[in-house]
């Protein structure tokens, strides 16, 4: 069987589909004009940040599923 058929590879994709929604989303809430004296209730700059980290994360993983070598890093 494939790699790219594998449940694995298809919930890293899901949640990388669903980290890109989160920064779309997130950045789109950023460049709304807001009221004044009004606050904005949720924290953008550390969800954006947290998106990223998961799509990073996601994307390392589906390389180790393609290419079947587990990520060892720089010191690895």
């Amino acid at each position: 069987m494939p790699a790219y058929l594998s449940l694995d590879f298809v919930v890293t994709i899901f949640g990388l589909v669903a980290a890109f929604a989160g920064v779309v989303f997130l950045i789109w809430i950023e460049r709304r004009p807001r009221e004044p004296g009004k606050p904005l209730l949720l924290p953008t700059t550390p969800l954006l940040f947290l998106c990223l980290l998961v799509m990073v994360i996601a994307m390392a993983h589906m390389v180790t599923l393609l290419t079947g070598v587990p990520h060892r890093g720089r010191l690895g």
